[in-house]
């Protein structure tokens, strides 16, 4: 979110929606799904005691976790029941301690988004290069990914385990039949830890193009999610889901906006403003 007065509006706006949730029954169309990466005290991740902060909110406000599945076909509503997903790019190693307590106290479930040549590895991403690399350069972030063990303990807590292809690759770059090994090799070593269907994939930083989204399909993924900021209406693309990303800097109004109705005609202006910018 942007600094100033468009700032104090947001925070304006996550009160009111913080209200309403506290004293209506009140609930969005759409089941927001949020996305995060790293839950830790190094600069541009989330702290723990805000992630902490922000499940609690959840939890105090009645919103119930769901799975990927309630976003293509939304659950029946009762009175008072909200519903968020809540998803993981890249299992980091951050998680099984910042992120997993978090959860469990407060009875939430998430979806970890994994790519399985990362467990257990040290890489950095390099924005020279747009990607990881295995050994420090200049400018590089340090990124350590869970290990399978760290997965498992996860998986036996309730988070689920989906798709962020194998190695984390810019899927749009690739050709065909590369593309298809980065997902079918991904689903089926994850599928062989887990021993259950991976249907869901998280496109790698975000990037994918219509071969992309045509060979998943045929792969059998069910639905995709994107780094594009927004709710997902009845007609959203299953296979171009929008998410939600707290920031570092979010307090909880800035937080309970963005599951407020209001974020998305704010998402839609800012895009008309660099449009036309």
């Amino acid at each position: 979110m942007r600094g100033g007065p468009q700032r104090l509006l947001v925070r304006a706006a996550g009160r009111l929606w913080s209200r309403l949730t506290e004293t209506t029954g009140v609930s969005t169309a759409c089941v927001p799904i949020l996305c995060y990466h790293s839950i830790s005290d190094q600069p541009h991740a989330i702290s723990p005691a805000r992630f902490a902060a922000q499940m609690r909110w959840l939890r105090r406000h009645g919103y119930q976790t769901v799975g990927l599945d309630a976003v293509l076909d939304p659950p029946r509503r009762e009175r008072g029941r909200r519903y968020v997903v809540i998803t993981f790019d890249d299992g980091l190693a951050d998680l099984p301690a910042n992120a997993l307590p978090g959860l469990v106290a407060c009875g939430l479930r998430a979806t970890i988004f994994f790519a399985p040549a990362l467990a257990g590895a040290t890489m950095w991403y390099s924005p020279r290069e747009r990607g990881f690399v295995a050994a420090p350069q200049d400018g590089a972030k340090r990124l350590d990914f869970m290990s399978w063990e760290e997965a498992q303990c996860m998986a036996a807590a309730g988070m689920s385990f989906q798709s962020h292809s194998y190695s984390h690759a810019r899927l749009s770059e690739l050709a065909e039949p590369e593309i298809a090994g980065e997902l079918s090799r991904s689903r089926h070593a994850l599928e062989a830890r887990f021993g259950k269907r991976v249907r869901f994939l998280s496109y790698p930083f975000g990037d994918f193009d219509g071969r992309v989204q045509r060979i998943a399909a045929s792969l059998g993924y069910v639905a995709a999610v994107t780094t594009a900021p927004g709710f997902n209406g009845a007609r959203a693309d299953p296979y171009g889901l929008r998410r939600v990303a707290p920031n570092p800097d979010d307090d909880l109004s800035c937080f309970a906006f963005k599951l407020s109705p209001a974020v998305g005609w704010y998402y839609r202006w800012a895009a008309s403003q660099r449009s036309d910018g």
